[in-house]
């Protein structure tokens, strides 16, 4: 018995009895309330980044939120208090902190920093913002011994810790530091887009009642998010190896969070997509997949479906992907389909025939799955990564 094709939408995921909305979606709600972002699928990034601070010792790798603007007064000092209160050990926002605050009060918190452009200092940061992304991430630095004796001493201090960073123009953070963020560029809201206001002390009761559930959640999930987290990503192999190491930890989580739900696939491609403009990295293949995952559900439900190109993506909109007939032909050609002539209401034409075993195999092989998923694909010869 094969398992139903997810429901393929952009970001938000709309609603679906069958898949209420878990944790991450009500985080990446709380956050859409109070900020206004050009591209919806960064919530969901947020979202994971939020709940990553709360199982990060598991992870090798963490990546910065790093919110910019080309002007003031674009949202990202509010970004930052709207993360901040959600958190796990927030070191509060912190403003041109010393190199000692920074790597003193790094181990077991998550680190604000706004206004990054005003900072005087940032030559000096440098060095703990390259390392502590890491886990083994350590600075030595030379301190007083402790009890009678006199004289210094070098000492290591870790260094790894989950940051935010805020400030006015992308270019304001060294191009190996910007390497380990997620760059969230924050524009001036409209009137038609403005968000509630952001008072802390009218919503700290509703946050405080979703940091327990995801407390609760990174509890119960630690063990499965971690066991995920050394696994492959294979769909993250099309980006570059730094980007891969940063979005693993919210792969793991994502994937965890989802694991039963039919809109898995649709909130995987959202992330793949969100890290892909963010980070400015090639991210063409996720429309692919959207048009593939498409076929998929309309192949599931008539098994197969054939169509022309002209016919194939004019119902691709019953999933709201939207795709031109070029786009169609060049994906299943890539992909090894071929059209041959079939006749039709009296008309022959180029048309393809899709069945539902080969393109689950495929949406398996590059997309990951469940078990019947995966064990499908290598039915037909397409070992999953």
């Amino acid at each position: 018995m094969s398992t139903p094709a997810p429901v393929l939408a952009t970001s938000p995921l709309p609603d679906n009895p069958a898949a209420p909305p878990n944790v991450v979606d009500r985080v990446s709600a709380f956050v859409k309330r109070f900020v206004f972002l050009k591209d919806p699928s960064l919530y969901r990034l947020l979202a994971l980044w939020i709940i990553h601070t709360y199982v990060v010792d598991e992870f090798e790798y963490t990546g910065y939120i790093f919110a910019h603007s080309p002007e003031p007064e674009s949202g990202k000092t509010r970004l930052l208090e709207v993360l901040e209160v959600l958190i796990e050990n927030s070191s509060g926002i912190l403003v041109s902190p010393s190199e000692s605050v920074l790597f003193r009060t790094a181990q077991g918190h998550t680190q604000f920093l706004d206004e990054v452009d005003t900072w005087t200092n940032k030559d000096q940061l440098r060095s703990v913002l390259n390392a502590g992304y890491q886990h083994s991430g350590q600075v030595q630095r030379m301190t007083e011994k402790k009890g009678n004796h006199k004289g210094y001493e070098v000492q290591k201090f870790s260094v790894f810790a989950p940051r935010a960073l805020s400030g006015i123009g992308v270019h304001i953070l060294p191009p190996a530091t910007r390497s380990r963020t997620f760059p969230v560029e924050m524009v001036r809201q409209t009137p038609a887009e403005r968000r509630e206001k952001f008072r802390k002390r009218k919503i700290r009761p509703e946050a405080q009642q979703l940091i327990n559930e995801i407390k609760t959640w990174a509890t119960e999930h630690k063990a499965a998010v971690a066991a995920r987290y050394e696994g492959e990503f294979s769909y993250l192999d099309r980006f570059g190896d730094r980007t891969a190491d940063v979005s693993e930890p919210l792969a793991a989580i994502l994937e965890v969070a989802y694991a039963s739900s039919p809109l898995r696939e649709a909130a995987l491609l959202d992330l793949i997509e969100s890290i892909a403009r963010c980070r400015k990295e090639k991210g063409e293949s996720v429309k692919a997949h959207r048009i593939l995952s498409a076929l998929n559900r309309l192949a599931g439900a008539e098994n197969p479906v054939v169509g022309s190109p002209p016919e194939l993506a004019e119902r691709c909109g019953k999933y709201d992907v939207e795709c031109s007939e070029y786009e169609v032909s060049q994906v299943l050609r890539e992909y090894g389909f071929e059209a041959k002539s079939i006749r039709r209401e009296g008309e022959s034409r180029k048309r393809y025939t899709l069945s539902h075993d080969e393109l689950t195999g495929i949406t398996a092989r590059y997309l990951g799955g469940n078990e019947e998923c995966e064990s499908l694909a290598a039915s037909i010869g397409l070992a999953t990564a």
